[in-house]
């Protein structure tokens, strides 16, 4: 029911008559609540066609790299590959989510790294997983598609080169909401078996489609391997894969920090507040 109405005063402002309406708006109502979920529908629609155009792309970069012999452009194909399925995982994700605008990016982050690592680690089954992810960040897509190709870049450049000659080392993935006196601890179970943490309370604070605009998040991306190369500017790096990081962190308006004390670690805060 939508109710309105008005009162009448006389002369002296006492009130002696009221006038009102009482409408019956459960039509309008209903009418608004099946355009809603049309929307929704045809949203989800949207993205499962994405997810299935990239995902066609991935398999053609597949089989065009079985026309070369030529190691390094089968690589550059195979990288590419994972670019790709970083982005339809995205596109996947928000077609089986009942919030088609924003996505669970902890939930994202243990798919995708998980994915990587089956994918780069043939031939080198001492290297380790670890995923450590506050539950329930959700973000939008403007910053979840940029985010997991980051993701992707930094896992995979562990992987290929973190660990030469079958070395035994752990590459580790965290991700936290930034708070005013610390970082939360909330930790789900990592893949690789590891125990499982309490909540450090915050959780119920981080509301879903609030995008990252009320809270900054840290992500880190470290390994225990030989260490970051000295040869390498990485505020100007030569290679593609550095260079996508760079822009991209950028594009999310982030920070980056690269730490070389016993391995590798990159930092990226990104988010409402930037790093100080």
């Amino acid at each position: 029911m939508d109710v309105s109405g008005i009162f009448l005063k006389d002369k002296d402002g006492r009130v002696y008559r009221l006038i009102g309406i009482i409408k019956d708006i459960t039509e309008r109502k209903l009418s608004e609540e099946t355009l809603r979920k049309s929307e929704e529908i045809s949203k989800k629609e949207i993205h499962h066609r994405i997810k299935n155009n990239l995902q066609v792309i991935s398999s053609l970069l597949d089989l065009q790299a079985d026309f070369f012999r030529d190691r390094k452009v089968i690589d550059a194909f195979r990288e590419s590959q994972n670019r790709v399925i970083s982005m339809a995982l995205i596109h996947e994700e928000l077609y089986r989510s009942e919030d088609v605008e924003t996505l669970d990016f902890s939930a994202y982050l243990m798919k995708l790294s998980s994915d990587l690592f089956e994918s780069y680690r043939i031939g080198n089954s001492k290297i380790r997983l670890r995923v450590e992810a506050e539950k329930k960040i959700y973000l939008c897509m403007d910053t979840a598609i940029p985010l997991g190709i980051i993701v992707n870049e930094l896992v995979s450049n562990s992987l290929k080169y973190a660990f030469p000659e079958g070395e035994e080392g752990e590459i580790r993935i965290q991700l936290h909401r930034m708070e005013s006196d610390a970082i939360s601890k909330s930790i789900t179970k990592d893949s690789s078996g590891g125990e499982e943490e309490e909540s450090s309370g915050v959780e119920g604070d981080i509301k879903k489609g609030s995008c990252c605009e009320n809270f900054r998040c840290m992500l880190i991306v470290s390994d225990n391997g030989s260490g970051f190369p000295k040869n390498i500017d990485f505020e100007n790096p030569e290679t593609l894969g550095l260079q996508l990081v760079n822009t991209l962190v950028k594009q999310i308006d982030g920070d980056i920090e690269l730490k070389t004390n016993g391995g590798t670690e990159f930092r990226i805060g990104f988010g409402k507040t930037r790093l100080e």
